[in-house]
């Protein structure tokens, strides 16, 4: 037999309350229960749907859906690490490297001839400045898109890219009296070791911001399609 839509939706409320509330994931905990529900109401017409839910259930072990959801979340990660790594080559062979180039030689331009508040603020001082300035931004924007996306673990994952940002914004911070001064020593010393550690990191911080707003961008496109196959 073919379940009807509102048993459909008792499924999903009765999948929340074993303790997955995100729409996109009731659905691909559906996806493996509906049959077999399907399955003991054919076989038995005088089941009640909760009954077969239960059995169902108790089916896939003592952890429950556990593991599906945890395959679910994997796929969607890896979706993630996958799209990163098609942008970061896309950045680099395409007109878009101009806009770091550009913002770049803004910088510098800063660097050398602007003493805000009587200091002298180096290359790197600069570029950690724009990298807390654009995550504040980032942060903004997409916290309002969160709003409309929050019940999806495709949109909760994406957000794992603030994670990394967070982990840089804290490097960055911690990082700037290595930074201070625009003369930079070669002698091979703890200061000159965690200078040049430092402006690595500010450079990965730098091209973070281009690249993580792209994926986040194509994250919330695919959470996106979900919400309108499933909420339709």
């Amino acid at each position: 037999m073919k379940l009807s839509p509102s048993q459909i939706n008792t499924l999903k409320k009765l999948i929340s309350y074993k303790g997955y509330p995100e729409i996109d994931l009731q659905y691909e905990i559906l996806d493996h229960v509906a049959c077999k529900v399907e399955v003991l109401l054919e076989e038995k017409p005088t089941m009640s749907l909760d009954d077969a839910f239960r059995k169902v259930h108790s089916e896939f072990g003592i952890f429950g859906f556990s593991d599906l959801a945890e395959s679910y979340t994997k796929s969607i990660e890896k979706r993630y690490r996958r799209f990163f790594w098609e942008e970061f080559i896309a950045f680099f062979t395409s007109y878009r490297i101009i806009y770091p180039a550009a913002i770049g030689f803004i910088l510098y331009w800063l660097s050398v001839n602007t003493r805000p508040f009587g200091y002298e603020l180096s290359l790197p001082v600069w570029g950690a400045i724009f990298f807390f300035a654009s995550t504040l931004g980032m942060l903004f924007s997409y916290g309002k898109t969160g709003k409309k996306l929050k019940n999806y673990v495709a949109f909760k994952s994406s957000f794992n890219a603030f994670v990394i940002l967070n982990t840089l914004f804290q490097i960055n911070l911690y990082g700037m009296r290595y930074l201070k001064n625009p003369d930079y020593s070669f002698a091979f010393t703890f200061q000159s070791i965690a200078t040049y550690f430092m402006l690595v990191f500010v450079f990965l911080s730098f091209i973070s911001v281009f690249l993580i707003p792209r994926v986040l961008d194509r994250s919330i496109a695919e959470t996106k399609k979900l919400q309108a196959v499933y909420e339709s």
